[in-house]
């Protein structure tokens, strides 16, 4: 019960702080908390093999977002667009996305707490907890999905989502299945390497525009 119950606070906190974090560095750090929150589950059911996925996975995604980021930077000059510009609403909606992404993690607790204690996949019966972190993070990565308004909000869902999905995967199949969730989690640092190139070629759009 204990361990159940210790699974589920880290992957509550981490599917908050994937709801809510925004910012330049968004996709690095909602690569990590989704990491950090999982990692429990992960190693719980794959051993050592699954906790160095998701290590290499995150490690992945934030180098591949700060060395994209550099390389832009240093680039010959072409217009960049910038991943935290709002393309589907604007910025002064009468609700901020921050708490329309807040109220969604709090309405996403029932969804994830009935998975878990409802639907059994392969040999783990989700009663003992192990898939409530997993629901909840896959949860909140759909939230981004669903409420995005930046390519950064985008990127930050398919991020927690594949993560997410890696960590359910290998529920469902035990040890065995390490060779699918690595496919999964490959898509952070493939995700990490497009907004920091993103970001990089924007700032340098904005560096190399006249000062008024």
């Amino acid at each position: 019960m204990t361990d159940a119950l210790v699974l589920s606070l880290c992957g509550l906190a981490a599917g908050l702080v994937v709801a809510l974090v925004d910012g330049h560095r968004a996709v690095p750090l909602a690569a990590t908390a989704a990491g950090v929150g999982l990692l429990p589950t992960m190693s719980a059911v794959g051993g050592e093999p699954a906790t160095l996925l998701m290590f290499l996975a995150v490690t992945g995604t934030v180098v591949t977002v700060l060395a994209a980021e550099a390389l832009a930077v240093r680039w010959p000059w072409v217009a960049g667009l910038d991943p935290d510009v709002s393309l589907f609403s604007p910025p002064d909606a009468l609700f901020g996305p921050r708490s329309a992404r807040l109220l969604a993690a709090v309405l996403s607790l029932p969804v994830a707490s009935w998975v878990s204690f409802n639907i059994p996949i392969g040999g783990i019966v989700g009663v003992e907890g192990l898939l409530f972190a997993s629901a909840y993070v896959w949860c909140c990565g759909v939230v981004r999905l669903v409420v995005a308004r930046t390519v950064e909000d985008l990127s930050v869902g398919v991020v927690a989502v594949a993560l997410a999905g890696a960590s359910a995967w290998l529920v469902r199949g035990g040890p065995g299945a390490i060779d699918e969730a690595a496919v999964l989690v490959a898509l952070g640092p493939v995700i990490g390497a497009t907004v920091g190139w993103l970001s990089g070629r924007h700032h340098r759009r904005r560096s190399a525009l006249p000062s008024s």
